[in-house]
């Protein structure tokens, strides 16, 4: 699963606490003792995920369900740590409850896709972040198209990823990470003028980075201008010496040909 669902998966589930802790109501539309007690060992196993405390997080969130077992968002988070946990089953079992009682929470939708596809499962991970990306409330579909498309390319559907990707961009036309996925997507497939075009775009959007470097030198390559190649393999050799992206350069030119 990737930093940012993760990341976007906690700030959306502390928005939520949040909220509920800091409303004032009136006594009759109060949650029930059990709920919030849920609810703050929720927040607190989330803290403890952040910080890497497994062992702490199980024992906040596996409480958190004890005292509210239909609490969507606990359900989601135990799916993240038993991911972390390496408890594969465990962990689908609990993003799949979390989908059941969440009423479509995009984030919940989106967090299991990213789950699922992180363990080759990539066509119901892609079906799973179109739900989510679709759904009219969800404040950043992009993020969930980018996913969609990502599974697809991994389960090697590049038609679909190509589409999911395309999606993603209308959604938001500066979204460096799918303009990048879109320049290598036409890489791949000897696309050369295209994949140009989707890393110019990329570039105007985000900083230069040993990949989109090592990129546009075999895009370059690729269209045969040598020289400008050569001016930006040069500034990865410069700039990101010891990056993997410097290495597979190096490599390339070992290679006879």
């Amino acid at each position: 699963m990737n930093a940012k669902s993760v990341a976007s998966f906690y700030g959306a589930i502390a928005a939520v606490l949040l909220l509920s802790a800091g409303c004032s109501t009136p006594d009759r539309f109060q949650k029930p003792e059990p709920d919030k007690a849920s609810d703050i060992n929720l927040s607190l196993g989330i803290d403890y995920l952040q910080k890497g405390n497994l062992s702490e997080a199980k024992d906040k969130i596996e409480r958190a369900l004890s005292q509210n077992p239909r609490n969507a968002n606990a359900h989601a988070a135990a799916g993240m740590l038993y991911s972390r946990l390496n408890d594969i089953d465990k962990a689908d079992s609990h993003f799949d409850r979390a989908v059941a009682l969440g009423n479509d929470d995009p984030e919940i939708l989106n967090n299991y896709a990213a789950f699922l596809c992180t363990h080759a499962r990539y066509e119901k991970g892609e079906k799973i972040a179109l739900r989510a990306a679709v759904n009219q409330l969800y404040k950043t579909p992009e993020i969930a198209y980018m996913n969609a498309g990502n599974c697809a390319r991994s389960g090697g559907n590049l038609k679909a990823a190509e589409a999911n990707f395309r999606k993603a961009i209308a959604v938001r036309p500066k979204f460096a990470p799918a303009l990048y996925q879109m320049a290598d997507l036409e890489l791949s497939q000897s696309q050369f003028m295209a994949a140009r075009a989707f890393l110019e775009r990329y570039l105007a959007a985000s900083r230069v980075t040993a990949s989109s470097l090592w990129l546009a030198v075999r895009i370059e390559r690729g269209l045969g201008n040598t020289s400008t190649a050569e001016d930006y393999a040069r500034r990865l050799r410069s700039d990101y010496p010891a990056s993997p992206e410097a290495k597979a350069l190096e490599a390339a030119e070992r290679k006879p040909g």
